[in-house]
């Protein structure tokens, strides 16, 4: 009959009400563990803490607290999914102490609490440089983002340095940069730095004479495999030019226009995790954007500095409200572990989104799906049109969930980790690098956004290209290598530089398996990811009978190729690796990629070290620009 039989009646049900918090408190589950110690009860260990005995009905509504709301909503939930009548939730309502005393359920004041308990000294220290990643036949694009952030900066009365960091393999590229920035710097009056392929390779050997190892110093800071786009190594330049300090980096397409949210939400403060913070605005054309959007000028530095750098104790409002709507278990157990920081921060983007395929479109939710489906007419343009607007519309801290590198904070006063040196989306990857090997690391989001303008022609694969003729699994080797850089599992209290060389060892053992039995991790991550994706969109199908025809349509089109896509030999080959390889060359590459982002992480708490101390001897990655004379 179970523990709760005794509470079972026939009487009609009804709504019952149990007033065991302020009206204030919202709760959700706790971060604990349940096992099973018989059949109606169970242990439940708060992580850290001492484990409770508990009813198993008790802990299954515990469980099912998903989301932060007042407790009184969770149970008319519960009673409503279970058809429990008032004797039944009575019971269940004399459990609650227990469950709040086991640590089963958390409250936002609680939360709060642990918030306000991250004590971390914040210094007030200033962003003092901005760095822009480049390379190839992209001076004028340089020249254009240079001048708008100089200007911004001097309209606001700031000062920087401005590091340039080139992976061109050009010689007459390089020149032409040198010259630019040469007269940049004199008709602006700004310090520029600049490091090109002379200055790394002179730097790569001053960090070989300090004892870093040679293959992973020319692998993160240089291209060794020869793939053509390495605006990850330049990062990294980034990284050791400002070790010890805060910066910036700029892409060099990115124009310091901002923009502020159309549809701005009272200032309160969120905290994400494992979500997508942002609010999206799809145009169907460039003119639709232009014609919406508003710039404003706004001190870029000074907003970057609003959450960069500073602990989340000063970040939590004293008797503001705070957003927890997406909080997940991680995210409270890093907040219980104290001495939280931000280490990143973001901002978002209007125009070009800098991704690959609007295939991505089609998991929007909520809001952002009701912008992207208006009428057909507006969905389909916005496929194409490769314009958008995407921000956070309020103050928003989270975990690695987005961490979009346009135009990013990075506090490297303490180690963070390098960037993936090569090919698309390393950002995406340097995200995830962060939360696994920082263990106090948050990411900041700015609601403003900056405009970025790339040349024209650049091409977006649309849901109509797939088919036949081009079976996609996934559109980027990135998307393979966050996935494991998630997937390891670091110790909660190891420090940065043990985490990070524990995790670079992960990598470099799958990269040194054999072949075949690499392609098989790989597989497997691949496939797993994959019944994630198809699961959720299939999940909105049966679950919103309100969505458009034609995004159904397309939905479900994008699912069947997806899964035909699964049944090609290839593919766990991403898109942007099958251009002018084999498949087995492909597949050797991506073992190369993994051991040297692997033997790059184990080597980089030294490289830091290494770049401060040559800091003193005033030897750095980049080097000082005077105007033209």
């Amino acid at each position: 009959m179970g523990l709760l039989s005794r509470f079972r009646s026939n009487a009609p049900a009804q709504t019952v009400h149990f007033p065991v918090s302020k009206p204030a408190a919202l709760w959700r589950r706790g971060d604990f563990v349940a096992v099973s110690v018989g059949a109606e009860f169970q242990t439940v260990y708060p992580r850290g803490g001492t484990p409770f005995i508990l009813p198993s009905f008790a802990v299954e509504f515990a469980q099912g607290c998903h989301r932060f709301r007042p407790l009184n909503d969770h149970l008319g939930e519960h009673a409503e999914n279970h058809g429990w009548h008032s004797q039944q939730m009575q019971a269940l309502s004399e459990w609650l102490p227990r469950l709040i005393e086991a640590g089963a359920l958390v409250s936002s004041e609680q939360v709060r609490a642990m918030c306000s308990a991250n004590a971390a000294s914040d210094s007030n220290e200033r962003i003092e440089s901005i760095g822009f990643p480049t390379g190839g036949q992209r001076v004028p694009l340089l020249e254009r983002a240079l001048r708008s952030f100089a200007e911004n900066a001097q309209r606001h009365g700031r000062a920087p340095d401005f590091v340039v960091a080139d992976s061109s393999t050009q010689a007459e590229h390089r020149a032409l940069y040198r010259d630019m920035l040469s007269e940049l710097s004199g008709s602006l009056g700004v310090r520029i730095l600049y490091s090109g392929e002379e200055e790394r390779l002179e730097y790569c050997e001053a960090l070989i004479r300090k004892g870093c190892r040679r293959d992973a110093v020319e692998f993160g800071l240089l291209d060794p495999l020869g793939t053509g786009f390495a605006c990850g190594a330049n990062r990294n330049t980034l990284l050791l030019q400002g070790a010890g300090r805060m910066l910036c980096s700029i892409d060099d397409d990115v124009v310091c226009r901002l923009a502020a949210p159309p549809e701005a939400r009272a200032a309160r403060l969120a905290l994400f995790s494992h979500c997508d913070p942002f609010a999206r605005w799809p145009f169907a054309s460039a003119e639709e954007a232009r014609e919406t959007v508003t710039f404003s000028d706004h001190d870029f530095l000074a907003a970057h500095e609003t959450l960069l750098g500073r602990s989340i104790a000063s970040l939590i409002p004293y008797d503001g409200e705070l957003d927890l709507t997406d909080l997940d278990d991680e995210f409270l157990r890093r907040l219980a572990l104290g001495g939280g920081r931000v280490r990143t921060s973001f901002f978002g983007h209007v125009g070009d989104p800098g991704i690959p395929t609007s295939c991505y479109y089609l998991f929007y939710q909520g809001e952002n799906r009701r912008r992207l489906t208006p009428s057909e007419e507006h969905f389909r343009g916005a496929l194409t049109s490769r314009s958008l607007l995407a921000l956070v519309p309020g103050p928003a801290i989270g975990d690695a969930s987005i961490s979009p590198g346009m135009a990013m904070g990075l506090d490297h006063r303490e180690l963070l980790p390098p960037f993936p040196p090569v090919l698309h989306a390393e950002d995406f990857v340097f995200g995830a690098a962060v939360w696994q090997c920082c263990p106090g690391a948050f990411s900041g989001q700015v609601p403003l956004a900056v405009h970025h303008d790339p040349p024209p022609g650049k091409p977006i694969l649309t849901p109509a290209d797939l088919g036949p003729d081009r079976r996609i699994v996934l559109f980027e080797f990135a998307q393979l290598l966050r996935r494991a850089v998630l997937d390891f599992e670091p110790a909660p209290r190891a420090s940065t530089a043990e985490r990070m060389r524990a995790l670079g060892r992960s990598l470099a053992t799958i990269a040194a398996m054999p072949l075949e039995d690499f392609c098989e991790i790989m597989r497997e991550k691949t496939l797993a990811g994959e019944s994630e994706r198809l699961a959720y969109l299939e999940n909105r199908l049966e679950q919103e009978a309100d969505l458009p025809d034609f995004w159904r349509e397309e939905v479900e089109r994008f699912m069947d190729n997806t899964r035909e896509s699964l049944t090609c030999p290839d593919f766990d080959i991403p898109y942007d690796l099958k251009g002018g390889r084999t498949p087995d060359q492909s597949r050797r590459f991506m073992q190369q990629l993994f051991a040297g982002y692997g033997g790059l992480l184990q080597e980089w708490p030294g490289m830091v070290q290494a770049a401060v101390e040559l800091q003193t001897t005033g030897v750095c990655p980049a080097h000082e620009i005077g105007p033209r004379r």
